[in-house]
């Protein structure tokens, strides 16, 4: 037998294409810019987050260690994503590349989230506002859940980098609308089987885009120092003022979203 005709009969695509199901074709991976738009408006929606950035703000402007302890939330935040984001991947890429035709799995999974997020945009919507008390919360640490005695509290007031961290972690961690529009995200792309480098890329933006509350704020006061405050400060009012309208909007626009998406895909 000629070499050729054995290297043909031996070859991985050759292997692949003989186990495929009959009459259907290994799906192509989609191109780049294909995956980048399709990630685009969610990764777009992870970046609102009026809870994540109302905590931040208030790191950061806290007389002492502001600037410092703002880069450990950032470091919080970013454990979280992290973690979410390589969960995804795994997940992503247990299962099949998608074939063309109908996607029961990314279905699935879409329209289990758009019931989450529906859920909570009602529940927010309809919440009746509790009485502005956000900066006395925010800044006692018996209040965060760090520190449930007097002695844990005064302890956290003498560790603030610590503190921030944790806050970090917990404002992140209870973020549901940021780490649920990541999720189908990041799981559509380890599907995709893009090449390694475009992988990384897309991944890295959609970190950026859901950290973007996180980082913003300290980089404004890097750069800007006692305006960038005084804007944070406006800032930080306008948004506890209207945290539940945007937050509950977010989860029903983007709820809607992979609701149609997710229908699409059947």
């Amino acid at each position: 037998m000629n070499p050729l005709s054995w290297h043909a009969l031996v070859s991985p695509i050759t292997l692949l294409a003989a186990l495929a199901p009959a009459g259907q074709a290994l799906a192509p991976a989609p191109s780049f810019q294909a995956a980048a738009l399709a990630i685009l408006p969610l990764a777009l929606g992870s970046a609102v987050s009026p809870l994540v950035l109302v905590a931040q703000i208030l790191t950061v402007t806290r007389s002492g260690s502001g600037l410092r302890a703002g880069w450990w939330f950032g470091l919080g935040s970013a454990l979280v994503v992290a973690l979410w984001i390589g969960l995804a991947l795994v997940v992503g890429h247990a299962l099949p590349q998608p074939a063309p035709g109908p996607d029961p799995e990314s279905a699935c999974l879409r329209l289990v989230l758009a019931l989450v997020l529906l859920g909570l945009g009602l529940k927010l919507l309809g919440a009746v506002p509790a009485p502005i008390q956000a900066n006395a919360e925010l800044e006692s640490p018996a209040q965060e859940g760090f520190a449930p005695g007097r002695q844990d509290g005064q302890t956290m007031r003498r560790h603030p980098l610590r503190r921030a961290f944790g806050l970090g972690l917990v404002s992140m961690a209870s973020n549901l609308t940021s780490l649920v529009l990541v999720f189908p995200a990041v799981h559509d792309l380890g599907r995709d089987r893009l090449p390694g480098p475009q992988e990384a890329l897309l991944v890295g933006l959609i970190a950026l885009f859901a950290l973007l509350p996180s980082l913003a704020p300290p980089l404004l006061l890097l750069v800007s120092g006692a305006a960038g405050q005084r804007q944070l400060e406006r800032l930080n009012g306008w948004t506890q003022a209207h945290q539940r309208p945007i937050s509950g909007g977010l989860c029903l626009g983007f709820g809607l979203l992979l609701a149609l998406s997710g229908l699409s895909s059947l």
